[in-house]
């Protein structure tokens, strides 16, 4: 199992199908965005958006992975947000096998750090709708426990110990019934103590309908969603000291359902993760069974704001 590979495993939260990009934002009802790519959430000028998102993922063999990751959005002006998302808490267990026999493990700590900045380059307001084209670069950062287990692979470790950048391109659409969010980007690992997780290409999709309730012509405290969303990575293998690990890289698609219940200040979703194209590169890769995420939102407006 040395060749488990957490770059595939973040597939499961980062990616989806290679689509077109698409998506949203209404200030005049309750804010929703997608639950598995919050990187691209839509954000006003002095809103800020915290977020937590525990996930616990399954995979082959018995292995289980859990993190919950916090996410802080800020709307800098009307064009610009930054977006700082934290694993606080990373949990891997399974077994190990060495020589023919199998020992349980356990590698438990803090995750790593991203810093994102986005910016709209493109608007397009309507009656009862927004489209925005917003591209964003994120900084990696080595803040969480990279060595808490020397017994597995660095793979499996809570943080990955490097530093790291992404790029992206994401876009919105929202209507009074329904919105859609997309993104596509590339992340790219500089390594650290001889070890490099792989380069990803990522692509993410979502869309959300309103199933309750019918009628907008009152005032709405409250709306339901019916979520679908989808990522998708294809990834490199990981190496150490220049070496491919085996079971590491290749390509991971999942589809998501869910639903989500979103109110002006807070909201709440659950979606499910579940893989209908997986390969891998090598032998003694873990496969992916499932994953079930939870997100709970609370937005609040500040006059902070360029």
């Amino acid at each position: 199992m040395t060749g488990i590979s957490l770059g595939i495993r973040r597939g499961a939260w980062l990616s989806g199908g290679l689509f077109a990009l698409l998506a949203l934002v209404l200030l005049t009802v309750p804010a929703r965005a997608q639950i598995t790519f919050p990187s691209a959430a839509p954000i006003s000028a002095g809103n800020v958006i915290v977020r937590t998102q525990p996930t616990v993922t399954e995979y082959s063999g018995g292995l289980q992975s859990f993190y919950d990751e916090n996410i802080v959005l800020y709307g800098a002006s009307p064009d610009l947000a930054f977006i700082l998302e934290n694993k606080s808490i990373v949990s891997n267990s399974g077994n190990i096998v060495t020589n023919g026999k199998a020992a349980a493990f356990t590698a438990t700590g803090f995750g790593d750090t991203v810093l994102d900045t986005r910016y709209n380059l493109y608007e397009v307001d309507g009656v009862g709708s927004t489209f925005r084209i917003a591209p964003y670069i994120g900084i990696d950062m080595p803040t969480g426990m990279d060595n808490v287990n020397n017994a597995v692979p660095r793979d499996l470790q809570p943080a990955s110990g490097e530093w790291g950048t992404r790029e992206a391109l994401t876009s919105s659409w929202q209507t009074l019934f329904w919105n859609a969010q997309a993104l596509i980007g590339y992340q790219n690992y500089a390594g650290s103590g001889g070890f490099q997780t792989g380069s990803s290409l990522l692509a993410d999709a979502a869309f959300h309908y309103l199933i309750w309730p019918s009628d907008l012509d009152r005032e709405v405290p409250s709306e339901v969603f019916a979520s679908l969303e989808s990522n998708y990575s294809l990834s490199a293998v990981d190496r150490m000291n220049g070496a491919a690990i085996s079971g590491t890289g290749g390509q991971l698609w999942t589809i998501d359902p869910g639903f989500l219940y979103s109110t002006p200040t807070w909201g709440a979703a659950m979606t499910a993760l579940l893989p209908i194209l997986q390969q891998y590169r090598g032998p003694g890769a873990a496969r992916y069974d499932y994953g079930i995420e939870v997100t709970f939102r609370y937005s609040f407006f500040t006059y902070h704001h360029w």
